[in-house]
């Protein structure tokens, strides 16, 4: 047996005795197995392939999640939507979405700008690492910084539900309509 997901370019198949191993060969526990979907696993699977997302990064999540403890981005919440209400979310990060969250605090022409005023020959007649750093700061990791502090980090989350004080993981979303599409709502 194998099922099929069509994407945009092209159409994925597995079949169930790789679905299966695929699966093992990330989570060996087999209670908290008990309680992941098929379609969260195809989620997972479908992440990997078609944008390059380790599904460990997604699995990492789940492990802070069941440890009870936050991550460095955005702790587990509750979906507010009513028609979403018994769902929750936890985010997830994966350095795929590091430009989502650098250039939106630049705007249209705020890269260039940033290289002409560090890098200015007055201020540097020659570039130095020094200036290099400075730079790699101001681009990379100063914006990252500004928006975890925010609560405005990009990423996708992990949905699950609750029930009898265990996680049910059902997929994965990047938005309310992405998880309004997925689920039919």
């Amino acid at each position: 047996m194998a099922w099929t997901v069509k994407l945009q370019d092209r159409a994925l198949t597995i079949t169930t005795e790789a679905f299966d191993a695929f699966i093992a060969h990330f989570v060996r526990d087999e209670e908290l197995l008990s309680r992941m979907s098929e379609s969260w696993w195809r989620d997972i699977f479908v992440h990997m392939i078609a944008f390059g997302i380790d599904p460990t990064e997604v699995i990492d999540a789940v492990h802070d999640v069941e440890a009870g403890k936050p991550n460095s981005d955005v702790t587990v919440t509750e979906f507010k939507d009513e028609s979403l209400k018994a769902l929750w979310h936890k985010h997830y990060f994966s350095a795929r979405y590091l430009p989502a969250n650098i250039f939106p605090a630049r705007g249209r022409y705020g890269l260039n700008t940033m290289v002409d005023e560090i890098l200015d020959p007055v201020k540097y007649q020659v570039i130095t690492p020094q200036a290099i750093d400075e730079l790699a700061q101001a681009v990379a990791t100063l914006p990252v910084e500004k928006r975890n502090v925010d609560g405005k980090i990009t990423g996708k989350w992990v949905i699950f539900t609750k029930n009898d004080g265990k996680n049910y993981y059902l997929g994965l979303a990047r938005t309310i309509s992405d998880l309004q599409q997925d689920f039919d709502l």
